[in-house]
């Protein structure tokens, strides 16, 4: 594949995921956008701490 071409594709999957579209890509998948919320975690020494909201990408294959 071209060099540039796969440079403007990853450049348009990379915006589309910013807004949070989810983004198919037909015989491969899709990526989206997942929102985790807030939660404590407790680590064996007892300390707990809060852990921020965050959104993740995740990649679901297709069948």
């Amino acid at each position: 594949m071209d060099q540039d071409f796969l440079q403007a594709f990853v450049e348009v999957v990379r915006e589309q995921i910013a807004r949070k579209n989810k983004v198919k890509i037909e015989g491969i998948g899709s990526f989206r956008v997942e929102h985790k919320k807030q939660y404590q975690k407790q680590y064996d020494n007892g300390r707990v701490v809060m852990m921020p909201p965050r959104d993740t990408i995740s990649f679901k294959p297709e069948n």
